[in-house]
C-alpha cells in the first residue's frame, strides 16, 4: 500500500497537510500530525487508512494491518476498507489470505469493478485461468475500460485461446492507442500465432510507447533473433543488461544469440554454468527425525495435494502433474520444509562474493519472498528446457526418485540439464550442457535465468520434487 493509495479515497480537507507532508518526504511529521487527528477522530477510518500507508513504509506490516483491520471493521460495507486492507495482504505477499479476502469482498460488492478485477490476478497468479477470466469478464460487465481487455486478453493467451487473447488486445489498443502493455502481450500471442514479424512489430511499439518497458525491448530482442537477426538480436540483450541491470530473459538469450551469429557457444559458457550451479543437502526441520521422515511427509501431500494439474496449461511439465503454490496457504508439512529450505539459502547466500555487473552476483538478497510448487513426474516425464522469468534464484529439492534414474555412466535418465535451447528454438550450434543428478534430501540452486530441463526416465515409480523462486524485497 502507499500513500497514493490512501489519497485516492477522497480524504477530507483536514488531512491535506499530511498529504503535503508525505509528497515532501517529511514522513515523520506526517505521521505525527496523523495520529494527533487521529486522537481526535479515534473512529475515522479514513485516517486509520492514512496513518496504515504510513506506518507500512517503514515496514511496521503488523501495526498497519491492525489500522486497517479496525477501519473495515468500522466501515464494512464500504469497498475502500476492504480494497486498502487487501493492498496490504498482497505487499506482504500473504497470496493465500489476499485471496480469501478479496473473494469475501467481491461476494459482498459484485458490481466492484477493480475487486473483480484484482481477484482475477490473484486467480491468474495461482494458475486458476478458468477463475480469472470469469472476474475479469465480471470487471469489464461494470466497467468496460482497456486496461481490463488487456488482462482478460493475458488470461486467454495462458489458456491457449490466442485467437480470442488477440481480439481482446486489440480492442484494449482500440480504446487506448498508447497502452504500452497491450502492445506488448499482442507480441506475445502473435508469437503463439507464429506471427514473428507481427510480434516484434508490435513489441517495437510497446517500447516506442514505454523506452522503460524492458519485458517488451528483450521481447523485441527475442523476435529478432527468431527472425534470424542474430547480431541485432545479442545487441539488443546487451543493451538491456547494461540498461537495466539483471534481466532475466536478455542474460539466458544473449549467449544463445552469439552463439548462433557464430556457430558455436561462447568460451567458458559450460563453466560459468559448472560456477553458478551449486548443491545443498538440507537438514531436517524441528519435529522431523531424519531427512527421510520429512521427505516421506513430503510425498504424502504432493499426491494428496487438490491442485495437482497434470501437464498444465503454460508450463514446462510433460507426463507429469504440477501442483499450485505451496506457500499462499501455508500447511505442514511445507511449512517445516520451508524453514529448512530458508536455513540452506540463506548460508548460501553467505558464500556468494559480490561481482559488480554480474547478472546474478551482482547483488545478494536479505530479505525475500519464496514461491513453492510441487512436480510429480510419472514414467516419460520430463520438462522441456525453461527459465524462471518471475524468480531471481531458482531451485529444485528432491523428495523421492525412482531405482531407474541413469548412473552417470553414459546414461542421465531422470537428471536435471542446464544449457539446453528451448524446444521450439532452431539452434544452429551445438549445445553446451551439465547434467546434474538428483539425490534425495539436497537441493539445487541456480539463477533463474539459466534454462534447464529435466530428462525423461523409465519405470513406474514417481520421481517427485519440489521447485523454488526466490523474489528478493531487499537486497544486502
Amino acid at each position: 500500500m502507499s500513500t497514493e493509495t490512501a489519497a485516492e479515497t477522497a480524504l477530507p480537507d483536514r488531512y491535506s497537510d499530511v498529504l503535503t507532508l508525505l509528497k515532501e518526504g517529511r514522513k515523520r511529521i506526517a505521521e505525527e500530525k496523523c495520529r494527533a487527528l487521529l486522537a481526535e477522530t479515534p473512529e475515522d477510518p479514513d485516517a486509520l487508512a492514512l496513518l496504515a500507508s504510513i506506518v507500512v513504509e517503514s515496514g511496521r506490516l503488523e501495526e498497519a494491518e491492525q489500522l486497517l483491520g479496525y477501519a473495515l471493521k468500522l466501515a464494512p460495507t464500504e469497498p475502500t476498507p476492504w480494497m486498502n486492507l487487501g493492498r496490504l495482504l498482497q505487499q506482504a505477499g500473504r497470496w493465500g489470505d489476499a485471496m480469501d479476502h478479496y473473494h469475501h469482498a467481491a461476494t459482498l460488492f459484485p458490481a466492484h469493478a477493480g475487486i473483480a478485477a484484482t481477484l482475477g490476478q490473484l486467480y491468474q497468479r495461482a494458475n486458476r485461468f478458468t477463475d480469472a477470466e470469469a472476474q475479469y469478464r465480471r470487471a469489464l460487465e461494470n466497467r468496460p475500460i482497456p486496461a481490463y481487455h488487456m488482462q482478460l486478453g493475458m488470461v486467454l493467451l495462458r489458456q491457449e485461446r490466442t485467437d480470442e487473447a488477440v481480439e481482446e488486445l486489440q480492442t484494449a489498443i482500440k480504446g487506448n492507442p498508447n497502452l504500452a502493455a497491450a502492445y506488448g502481450n499482442l507480441g506475445n500471442a502473435e508469437q503463439k500465432r507464429g506471427n514473428i514479424e507481427a510480434a516484434a512489430a508490435a513489441y517495437e511499439k510497446a517500447v516506442a510507447l514505454n523506452p522503460k518497458d524492458t519485458l517488451s525491448y528483450v521481447s523485441f530482442g527475442m523476435a529478432r533473433l527468431k527472425l534470424g537477426a542474430a547480431r541485432e538480436a545479442a545487441e539488443i540483450f546487451e543493451r538491456a543488461l547494461a540498461t537495466h541491470g539483471p534481466e532475466r530473459r536478455a542474460a539466458a538469450w544473449l549467449p544463445f544469440a552469439r552463439a548462433q551469429e557464430f556457430g558455436d557457444m561462447p568460451s567458458g559458457y559450460r563453466a560459468e554454468i559448472g560456477n553458478l550451479v551449486s548443491r545443498a543437502t538440507l537438514t531436517p526441520p524441528e519435529g522431523y527425525a531424519s531427512l527421510a521422515d520429512l521427505n516421506s511427509a513430503l510425498a504424502k501431500a504432493l499426491k494428496e495435494d487438490p491442485t495437482v494439474t497434470w501437464e498444465p496449461l503454460g508450463k514446462a511439465t510433460r507426463k507429469g502433474g504440477q501442483t499450485g503454490l505451496l506457500l499462499d496457504a501455508p500447511r505442514e508439512p511445507f511449512i517445516a520444509f520451508e524453514k529448512s529450505l530458508r536455513r540452506a539459502i540463506d548460508a548460501h547466500f553467505d558464500s556468494i562474493k559480490p561481482q559488480p555487473g554480474h547478472p546474478y552476483r551482482g547483488q545478494v538478497p536479505k530479505t525475500y519472498h519464496l514461491d513453492l510448487w510441487g512436480t510429480l513426474l510419472s514414467e516419460g516425464g520430463h520438462q522441456h528446457s525453461h527459465i524462471h522469468v518471475g524468480g531471481w534464484m531458482s531451485g529444485v529439492y528432491y523428495v523421492a526418485l525412482p531405482p531407474a534414474l541413469g548412473t552417470g555412466e553414459g546414461s542421465h535418465d531422470g537428471w536435471i540439464e542446464f544449457g539446453h535451447p528451448p524446444p521450439e528454438f532452431d539452434a544452429k550450434f551445438e549445445p553446451k550442457t551439465i547434467a546434474y543428478e538428483p539425490r534425495e534430501g539436497d537441493a539445487l540452486f541456480f539463477p533463474s535465468y539459466l534454462f534447464h530441463r529435466t530428462l525423461p526416465f523409465s519405470g513406474d515409480v514417481q520421481r517427485i520434487s519440489l521447485a523454488f523462486d526466490v523474489k528478493p524485497t531487499s537486497w544486502r
